[in-house]
């Protein structure tokens, strides 16, 4: 039955959600019009859509039913270590933005969703762009960009609050408030805390998770200054290994973290504290200011500070490779311990980003530019040894220093050519300096075996230019787009002779919104030059290590097209079939290089399809069945045949219910039950020397909730 319902839908999925978009478009947000009307491949996602869905999960799997968009999630369930890859482009390649400020952690280059927990429920509306896209504040787009606008203070008060239940033991709890304006109607603010907690559905992989968000604008006749903070704590048990094909087969859910093993390698116990706990808080001082009636000014501050470690228990450990000396007890020497560890990330993130928009006839012009520095500090501490030596509790066996430093400034302009035609340029600017090394007297021996020291300048030129006529309700449009981008600290540490990327992207669509049909068309060509392409290989920390591929190339066509048969019903369906290959692809070995040729890129699905069917059966009533396929894809560049993720099938369902009860403004319940036909599938994995591991995701699950606000 499973197997029918599958080809079944698999053959009625054809392309983003046309439909979707059109609503979309009308969320009233603040967007610079260049950057709103430049022709690129893009999708928006207001916040309400999302609220359907937000019961506690991350916004990586909030956003898996969009066009080109396969989302992965660590435990299984959605709660907890999350991602999102676009195009096939892992999550460290999207260029992140919130209101702006850049998101990706300047080292690693990858968003952190898990230290922003239930963001969702504080998002206004949140924009795709796949491919090079327009500039933007942050690293530079390989695969796509995030856009994610927050919510304006409400001009009423209200308070609200939103608890939810599920499988797994998950529960959120939210609560809000607003001010609505005051001090002469020119003040409002809004503020929110939220808790989850899930077990997870892999053992042990529970998530704690505490937000918060708070939001106040000062807002008076053509100027506004806002002041916002949010940030998150977050203390999750690992679950980072994966597991091999054969233990799969015993028990998909088994998690081999923390695992105490005797001497013949069976497992005993587990350290109940094999945790990530990690703290962020961000803080945005911005002002806003209309010059004339075609001009306008704004400016942020931001600082964002973070400080967390991972703990593991680790058997057996090389005292000298955590700088203590060998012990001799009774005349035998003792050269290895069992012992605890916590490995320390502290690090300071701060900038301004200014900008300049405004119209002179038929020109439409931004200028912008930035300035940002990162401090970041590495250090690890053994805080119980079996034999500790010369250490004492809280021992700190390496320290390293990296800062990063970046200045970057872009010029975007559309000109309108006659009333239907419009051209679009943008060349954007980033210069930086990145350095790291090792403390004095915390020189690391655990690193790679030595000292840390590098120091790396970059600088890139990036342009785009496209242009695009215009339709009853749409257009088409053609861009190309060249994109630079350095490596990440992980890429320089794996390999001193790593070289920064270069894209070349083309993209030519058709988009248009009619009266009860809308749809889209767009076919893209990505080509690359030493691109950082994940090796299927992950380092001690369970980050993927990743290579420069030499020559290599994306191309695709996606097509989304949403029909509103009823006033009940609307059907929606995208899809994104690819071609995704690496050029005379090498590999590097201690005898030498071994041409294998052109193989496939890993973790790039050949096929991502999606249907959605929406029906409102009466008044306050709304049901939606979203089903997502996802072909199959390489864990490796080498394409090994005992490393491929299967293809697989999801069917979800969201049901809310919104009657009008007395004086509350809003009441909704909600449900959302997924994987409706207990598929076994995994979405993520990797390679272990020559062993494949992988991550089952979990399968029929639910999530149960009731939001109120007065």
């Amino acid at each position: 039955m499973k197997k029918r319902v599958f080809i079944f839908l698999s053959v009625l999925v054809g392309g983003c959600s046309a439909a979707q978009e059109k609503k979309d478009s009308l969320i009233e947000i603040q967007e610079i019009i260049v950057t709103g009307r430049a022709p690129v491949s893009k999708e928006r996602i207001s916040g309400k859509s999302l609220e359907g869905k937000n019961l506690g999960q991350d916004i990586p799997i909030l956003l898996k039913n969009n066009l080109s968009v396969v989302s992965t999630s660590d435990a299984g369930a959605g709660v907890g270590y999350t991602g999102i890859r676009i195009r096939g482009s892992d999550q460290t390649r999207i260029n992140v933005t919130l209101n702006g400020v850049p998101i990706n952690n300047a080292e690693s280059q990858g968003p952190f969703w898990i230290n922003m927990p239930d963001l969702a429920s504080s998002v206004s509306a949140l924009t795709i762009q796949r491919g090079v896209g327009t500039s933007t504040e942050g690293t530079g787009s390989f695969g796509g960009s995030v856009n994610v606008q927050t919510q304006t203070p409400s001009d009423e008060p209200y308070f609200q609050t939103g608890q939810s239940i599920g499988s797994f033991k998950t529960h959120k709890h939210t609560f809000g408030l607003g001010t609505g304006k005051f001090f002469n109607d020119a003040l409002a603010i809004d503020a929110r805390i939220s808790f989850i907690k899930s077990d997870g559905y892999i053992d042990r992989a529970f998530s704690d998770l505490f937000s918060y968000y708070a939001h106040g604008v000062y807002a008076k006749n053509d100027t506004k200054i806002g002041v916002m903070t949010f940030g998150g704590k977050e203390k999750t048990y690992q679950a980072w290994n994966g597991i091999d094909a054969e233990t799969m087969k015993v028990r998909r859910t088994s998690n081999s973290c923390g695992a105490i093993y005797d001497d013949k390698g069976d497992i005993t116990g587990y350290y109940n504290n094999e945790t990530d706990n990690y703290n962020q808080e961000h803080y945005h001082l911005y002002v806003d200011q209309k010059l004339d009636k075609n001009w306008r000014f704004n400016s942020t501050l931001f600082y964002t500070k973070g400080k967390g470690y991972y703990e593991e228990y680790k058997q057996n450990s090389e005292l000298a490779n955590y700088r203590l000396e060998d012990i001799n007890i009774g005349g035998e020497t003792i050269t290895q311990t069992d012992l605890i560890r916590r490995q320390w990330l502290d690090n300071d993130f701060y900038g301004i980003m200014t900008r300049f928009a405004g119209n002179m006839g038929r020109w439409n012009l931004e200028i912008g530019g930035s300035a940002n520095s990162y401090i970041g500090y590495h250090y690890g501490k053994v805080i119980w040894a079996n034999y500790f030596s010369n250490g004492t509790f809280d021992h700190e066996y390496y320290r390293n220093k990296a800062e990063k430093n970046e200045v970057s400034g872009y010029v975007k302009t559309l000109y309108d050519l006659t009333e239907h035609w419009e051209v679009f340029a943008d060349v954007q600017y980033r210069n930086i300096h990145y350095n790291g090394h090792d403390v004095p007297g915390g020189e690391s021996v655990f690193k790679n075996g030595g000292a840390i020291e590098f120091h790396e300048n970059y600088n890139f030129i990036n342009p785009k230019t496209g242009i695009s006529y215009k339709l009853n309700g749409g257009n088409i449009y053609l861009t190309y787009g060249l994109a630079q981008r350095e490596p990440s600290r992980d890429d320089i540490l794996d390999n001193e002779n790593v070289r920064a990327e270069l894209m070349h992207n083309v993209e030519f669509g058709i988009q248009q919104n009619l009266s009860q049909f809308s749809y889209s068309a767009n076919w893209y060509g990505m080509y690359y030059i030493d691109q950082l392409v994940l090796s299927g290989k992950i380092n001690d920390v369970g980050n993927f290590i990743r290579e420069n591929s030499g020559k290599s190339f994306r191309t695709g066509i996606e097509l989304s097209v949403g029909y509103q048969l009823t006033t009940k019903l609307q059907i929606t369906a995208n899809s994104t079939v690819s071609i995704n290959k690496n050029i005379d692809f090498k590999k590097e070995t201690d005898t030498g290089i071994i041409l294998i040729g052109n193989t496939d890129i890993a973790f790039s699905p050949n096929y991502i399809g999606n249907l959605t069917a929406e029906w409102k059966p009466v008044k306050n009533l709304t049901g939606r069945w979203l089903n997502q396929y996802v072909s199959s894809q390489y864990l490796s560049n080498e394409n090994p045949k005992n490393g491929k993720l299967d293809g697989y099938f999801t069917s979800d369902l969201v049901i809310e219910y919104s009657p009008k009860l007395f004086n509350i403004k809003n009441f909704s319940l909600k449900l959302v039950a997924n994987n409706l036909f207990d598929n076994e599938y995994e979405n993520n994995g990797y390679y272990y020397g020559e062993t494949p591991y992988y991550y089952p995701q979990a399968g029929f699950n639910f999530l149960t909730g009731i939001n109120i606000k007065f």
